[in-house]
């Protein structure tokens, strides 16, 4: 009866001290808007997204949007942050096009649409608040990024 009274109350304490120890260790890697916690990066990282949008539609016309995508659209941006550190480790910015045509013989729609993933051309060990500094510049399209010799634009023109 002792016996089967503590394989009983192992069965309890065991698990429950196998829990306790494997709390969940923090991501090393998190996206922008939830660095330096949960949604705290939002408002910075969405104005950045903002000014980038805005830079790039004032050049579109002249630049990228004559080709065969004549529709380019930024869609989103996204970085991640090592929180280890507190330095971005990448960011994309995701751009879509289209093109449609009608066939004269048979009236058809046709079209053909891309997504185009564009990397930052960011340093190794960008630290974020430095990243931030130059997208909140008078033109965070054309500025150069902390540590580089590159803009985001330059990161534009072999991808688009």
């Amino acid at each position: 009866m002792m016996l089967r009274n503590a394989l009983a109350a192992a069965l309890f304490i065991l698990p429950a001290a196998v829990f306790a120890q494997t709390a969940p260790a923090p991501a090393r890697y998190v996206d922008a808007i939830d660095w330096p916690a949960s949604e705290q990066g939002m408002d910075r990282f969405f104005e950045a997204e903002v000014r980038l949008n805005a830079g790039f539609e004032k050049i579109c016309g002249d630049t990228f949007c004559e080709g065969e995508y004549a529709n380019l659209r930024p869609m989103q941006l996204r970085c991640s942050v090592d929180s280890t550190k507190g330095t971005m480790k990448q960011c994309l910015w995701l751009f879509s096009g289209s093109t449609a045509a009608v066939n004269p013989k048979s009236g058809a729609v046709q079209t053909a649409a891309k997504l185009f993933k564009c990397k930052l051309l960011l340093a190794k060990d960008t630290p974020v608040d430095k990243f931030y500094e130059v997208m909140n510049g008078d033109d965070a399209l054309h500025a150069k990024l902390p540590m580089s010799r590159y803009s985001v634009y330059d990161g534009l023109v072999g991808c688009l």
